[in-house]
C-alpha cells in the first residue's frame, strides 16, 4: 500500500511539472501562431493541391509536398526562402500588395506566374486568404495554387475560361 502511494505522489509530481512546463510553453510569445500554423500544416499535407503559408514579409513558412513537386524543389529548398525566389520581379510586386490586403484581412483570388526550379515560367491561379488571430492580426497567409498551364496551351480554352 505505501509503495502504491509512493508512486501516485511521484506520478502527480511528474504531472505537475509537465503542466508547469506546458503552461510556460503555451505563454511563449509565438505559441498562438505556431499552433495555428500545425493545424494549417496537418490541413494542407493531405492536399493534392499545392499550398504554400507565408509570413507579412513574405518568407514561406510551410509548403506541402504538392507545392514543392510543382516547383521540383525539395521542402528544405522551400521553406524559410522568401517568395520573390519563386517568382519574377513584377509579379513579385503583385505578391507585396496582395500581402498588405491579407494585413487588412481581405481575401483575393489573382493570377501570377511562378517560375520552376528549371526555371519555367509556369502560369498560376492563387487563392490566397489571412490566417488571422482572434484579435484580427495576421498570423499567417494560406495560397492555394491552381496551374493555368494547360488553359494556356490551348487558346480556346483561354476564350472559354474567361467568359
Amino acid at each position: 500500500m505505501e509503495e502504491r502511494l509512493n508512486d501516485l505522489i511521484y506520478e502527480n509530481k511528474r504531472l505537475r511539472e509537465e503542466i508547469e512546463r506546458l503552461r510556460k510553453y503555451i505563454s511563449l510569445p509565438g505559441y498562438e501562431k505556431r499552433a495555428l500554423i500545425e493545424i494549417y500544416s496537418k490541413f494542407a499535407e493531405r492536399s493534392i493541391s499545392p499550398i504554400v503559408l507565408s509570413d507579412e514579409l513574405e518568407t514561406i513558412i510551410y509548403a506541402n509536398e504538392s507545392f514543392c513537386n510543382f516547383l521540383q524543389y525539395t521542402k528544405d529548398e522551400v521553406v524559410g526562402k522568401n517568395l520573390r525566389q519563386f517568382t519574377n520581379r513584377e509579379e513579385f510586386s503583385s505578391f507585396q500588395v496582395n500581402t498588405e490586403l491579407r494585413k487588412k484581412g481581405i481575401a483575393s483570388l489573382y493570377e501570377s506566374i511562378l517560375i520552376k526550379k528549371d526555371q519555367t515560367a509556369v502560369p498560376v491561379q492563387i487563392s490566397a486568404s489571412p490566417v488571422l488571430n482572434d484579435d484580427g492580426k495576421l498570423i499567417c497567409i494560406m495560397g492555394i495554387i491552381t496551374d493555368l498551364s494547360p488553359f494556356y496551351k490551348n487558346p480556346d480554352s483561354v476564350r472559354k475560361l474567361n467568359w
